[in-house]
C-alpha cells in the first residue's frame, strides 16, 4: 500500500515538476526579453541611438521596404557627402532620410550646415536644401523586420500580450497547495526516514511551491514599453522619401508618422502624417497631413490640385471638419508668411465632393513653383464616440497638369478609395473609444485581483 502511494505521489510529483519548471523557463525568457528592451531604452537616451523603421524604398536598395535601421545623432558639421542621414524639417513636419550629395555651407560659429541629398531610388535630388545643427546618422540596417515590429503597435496585440504579461505575473506569485508533499513526507515518516531527511523534504516541498518575483520583474517593465512604444521604438517610422525621426519630446514619442509619395512623368506629390492619429481620432481632437506639390516641366504651364473624399462612411463623414491651408515655400505653415493661405475652412467631410469626379478645386499654380498644403481634419466636438468607433472615411489630393494626373491620399498613393474600396492603414480615421483602454484596464483588474487573493492566503498562513 506504501508502495502504491509512493508510486503514485511520485508520478504527480514528476508532472508538477515538469510543469514548474517549463513555467520558470517561460518567465525567464520573457524576462530576458524585457531586459533586452530595457537596455536598448537606455542606449537610446544614453548614446543618442535610436531605431527607425522604413515602409517604402526610397533608398533601395540599400535600406530596403521593410527594414529598420540604427541611427546615432551627430553635430551637423561631422557628416560627410555620402553619409545616409535623417534630416529635420520643423515641429510639425516628418524628417527626411537620404543620402548626402553635397555640403553647401557650413557656419564654424553656430554649427549649422547647409546641405543637399538624395533618394538612392530616387531620380531627382530633393526639391530644397536642408539646413541642421544635428543630424541622424545611419550606423546599419536589419532587412524584413519592421513588419514584424509594427504588429506590436496593434491596439489588440498590445493589449494581449498586456493581459498574457499579466496572467504570467499572478501566475508566478500564486500560492501553491502544499498538501500533496506533506501527504508524500508523512509516507516516507511512515516508513521509517529519518528526521532530518523529512525536515530536508519538507524544507525543500515548501522552497519547491514558493516563486520568485525576480522570474517577472521584467516582464510588467517590457509590457509597459511596448504599451507605450518609449525609447528606441518611437513609433513605425515609414519613408517614402521621408521617415519619421527618434522624438526628442514626450509628445511626439506618442504619434506613428507615415509618409507617402506619388509621381507621373513631370507631376510630383509627396505627402507625411501621424497616422497613429488619423487612426484614432476622439472627440475635439485633430489630425494633420502635409502634403507638397511641385512638376519637374520641360515647359510653363500650370497646375491644379483638387481635393476629394476617398472611402466614406456617411456616420463619421458629416462629423469630420476639414481644414486646408497653403504656403508658397516649402517650410512648415508656422514659418509660412500669415500662417500661409486659408483655402477651406471647417467644411465636413461629406461636403467637399467624392475623388476623383466630384473633386474641389484648392488652387492653381505656375508649373515651376512649389506649394506646401496642410490638410487639418478635426472630429467634431458634439459627436458621438460610441456612434463613430471603429468607423472610416478618408481624404484626396488630386494634381493635374502637364497632360497628367496624380492623386495621393494619406497612406495610400496613386489609387483613390470609393465606398466599396477595402480599408488602407492611412484612411482617415478610425475614432472612438478604442478597445485598448478597456484592456489595459482589465490587466490592472487582474494584477490587483491576483495581489488581493496571495495577501490574503498569506495571512491565513501565518495564523
Amino acid at each position: 500500500m506504501m508502495a502504491q502511494k509512493r508510486s503514485h505521489s511520485s508520478r504527480t510529483s514528476g508532472k508538477k515538476g515538469l510543469a514548474s519548471w517549463l513555467g520558470a523557463a517561460l518567465l525567464n525568457i520573457l524576462a530576458a526579453l524585457g531586459g533586452v528592451c530595457i537596455v536598448l531604452v537606455i542606449l537610446s537616451f544614453v548614446f543618442n541611438v535610436s531605431i527607425m523603421m522604413f515602409r517604402t524604398g526610397s533608398m533601395s536598395p540599400t535600406i530596403t521596404a521593410g527594414s529598420i535601421a540604427f541611427v546615432h545623432e551627430i553635430p551637423a558639421e561631422k557628416m560627410e557627402v555620402g553619409d545616409i542621414i535623417t534630416a529635420d524639417r520643423g515641429e510639425k513636419v516628418l524628417p527626411v532620410t537620404h543620402r548626402v550629395t553635397s555640403i553647401l555651407d557650413t557656419d564654424a560659429q553656430s554649427g549649422e550646415v547647409i546641405f543637399e541629398m538624395k533618394g538612392d531610388a530616387n531620380e531627382a535630388k530633393d526639391p530644397e536644401p536642408y539646413t541642421a545643427d544635428t543630424v541622424r546618422r545611419v550606423m546599419f540596417s536589419i532587412p524584413g523586420v519592421a513588419p514584424t515590429i509594427q504588429q506590436f503597435r496593434d491596439p489588440f496585440v498590445l493589449g494581449g500580450i498586456t493581459i498574457a504579461a499579466s496572467l504570467l505575473v499572478v501566475w508566478a506569485f500564486w500560492p501553491r497547495r502544499e498538501e500533496d508533499a506533506d501527504g508524500d513526507e508523512v509516507a516516507e515518516v511512515a516508513e521509517g526516514a529519518p528526521d532530518n531527511a523529512a525536515a530536508a523534504l519538507h524544507q525543500e516541498s515548501r522552497s519547491a511551491v514558493t516563486r520568485s518575483p525576480k522570474h517577472a520583474i521584467a516582464l510588467p517593465i517590457a509590457a509597459l514599453l511596448l504599451a507605450t512604444s518609449s525609447g528606441p521604438f518611437p513609433a513605425l517610422e515609414p519613408t517614402s522619401s521621408m521617415i519619421a525621426a527618434a522624438s526628442t519630446t514626450a509628445s511626439d514619442t506618442a504619434t506613428t508618422n507615415t509618409a507617402a509619395e506619388a509621381r507621373g512623368q513631370y507631376l510630383r506629390m509627396r505627402a507625411v502624417g501621424d497616422e497613429s492619429r488619423m487612426l484614432n481620432l476622439s472627440p475635439g481632437a485633430s489630425a494633420y497631413w502635409t502634403v507638397d506639390v511641385w512638376a519637374d516641366a520641360p515647359e510653363p504651364g500650370t497646375v491644379e490640385l483638387e481635393i476629394g473624399s476617398g472611402q466614406l462612411t456617411k456616420a463619421i463623414a458629416d462629423e469630420l471638419l476639414v481644414d486646408v491651408r497653403a504656403c508658397t515655400e516649402i517650410v512648415s505653415m508656422n514659418k509660412c508668411a500669415g500662417g500661409g493661405e486659408e483655402l477651406i475652412h471647417q467644411t465636413t467631410l461629406s461636403a467637399l465632393g467624392a475623388a476623383p469626379e466630384n473633386n474641389r478645386p484648392l488652387l492653381d499654380m505656375p508649373s515651376d513653383e512649389k506649394r506646401r498644403v496642410q490638410v487639418t481634419v478635426t472630429l467634431a466636438q458634439s459627436a458621438h464616440a460610441e456612434a463613430v468607433a471603429g468607423q472610416r472615411s478618408s481624404v484626396r489630393l488630386t494634381a493635374i497638369g502637364q497632360g497628367e494626373e496624380v492623386s495621393l491620399g494619406p497612406g495610400d498613393p496613386d489609387v483613390p478609395g470609393g465606398p466599396d474600396a477595402p480599408d488602407a492603414p492611412g484612411d482617415l480615421p478610425r475614432t472612438g473609444i478604442e478597445g485598448w483602454l478597456w484592456i489595459l484596464l482589465l490587466a490592472c483588474a487582474l494584477i490587483a485581483t491576483g495581489s488581493i487573493v496571495i495577501a490574503r492566503t498569506r495571512s491565513r498562513r501565518k495564523l
